[in-house]
C-alpha cells in the first residue's frame, strides 16, 4: 500500500518569483521593505536581490515596477516627502498662513527626517557628494519642487509686510532647510558632543527652536533701520 501524501505535500509548489496579491501590494510590499533595508545599510550596500528576497518576489519585479534599484528608492524617498510637499504647496497658496506657515515647514521637514533618518544619509552620499549618483534626480524631482513652493511662502510673508522687508527670499529658505536639516546630518557628532538623543521631546524641541530663531531675526519686529 503506497504510503499517504500530506495534504501539505499535495499542494502545488508556488513558483519562486511570482507576486501574490495585486499588483499595487506588491509594489506597496517592496517600497516598505526597501525603506527598512535602505535605513538600516544605506543605500548601496543593499542589493535588489535582498530587497526582493524580504518581500519573497523575483529580483526582476523591482525593474518591472521601478525601472532600477534608483528607480526604487525614487519612490521610497517620494512616499515619505510627498506629505511634506503636499503642506507646504497648500501654505504657499495661503496669503494669510503668516509665522503658522513657517513653523508648517518646519514641522513637516524636521518630522519627516526624524521618522526617515535614512534622508539626510542620502543627502551627503547621494546629492552633495561629487561622486553622488542621485544629485540630478534628487534636484528635479524633490529639491527644485520644494524649494520653489519655500520660496513662494516667504515671499508671501515679505509682501504682506510679515517678514522684513529687506530679507532675501532665497537667503531666507536656505537658512530654514539648513537649520531643519543640519542636526540630523551631524547627529552623531551633536549626540556625543551636547549629549542629544533623538527622541519625540528633542524634535518638538527642534521645531520650537527654529521657529522662534527665525521669526525672532526675520519678522518685522526686529527690523532695524
Amino acid at each position: 500500500m503506497a504510503p499517504r501524501t500530506s495534504d501539505k505535500a499535495r499542494r502545488p509548489r508556488r513558483k519562486p518569483g511570482r507576486p501574490t496579491g495585486d499588483s499595487a501590494q506588491v509594489r506597496k510590499n517592496l517600497v516598505h521593505a526597501a525603506r527598512q533595508l535602505f535605513a538600516a545599510q544605506g543605500f548601496k550596500a543593499v542589493s535588489m536581490r535582498q530587497i526582493a528576497e524580504a518581500v519573497n518576489v523575483n529580483p526582476a519585479m523591482i525593474g518591472y515596477y521601478f525601472g532600477s534599484k534608483e528607480g526604487l528608492y525614487e519612490a521610497v524617498l517620494e512616499e515619505a516627502v510627498a506629505p511634506v510637499l503636499a503642506r507646504l504647496g497648500a501654505l504657499a497658496e495661503d496669503p494669510a498662513s503668516g509665522a503658522t506657515g513657517i513653523r508648517g515647514f518646519l514641522e513637516g521637514y524636521t518630522r519627516t527626517l526624524a521618522a526617515n533618518p535614512w534622508i539626510p544619509q542620502l543627502i551627503v552620499r547621494e546629492v552633495l557628494s561629487e561622486s553622488g549618483k542621485f544629485r540630478e534626480r534628487f534636484i528635479q524631482q524633490f529639491a527644485a519642487r520644494g524649494g520653489g513652493l519655500l520660496l513662494r511662502l516667504l515671499t508671501n510673508d515679505i509682501q504682506a509686510q510679515r517678514l522684513r522687508d529687506d530679507l532675501d527670499p532665497a537667503l531666507a529658505a536656505l537658512a530654514l532647510i539648513g537649520m531643519a536639516l543640519f542636526p540630523f546630518i551631524t547627529y552623531p557628532v551633536a549626540r556625543e558632543v551636547f549629549g542629544l538623543e533623538m527622541n519625540a521631546e528633542l524634535v518638538e524641541r527642534l521645531i520650537a527652536h527654529n521657529t522662534r530663531l527665525f521669526l525672532e531675526g526675520a519678522g518685522r519686529g526686529d527690523h532695524q533701520s
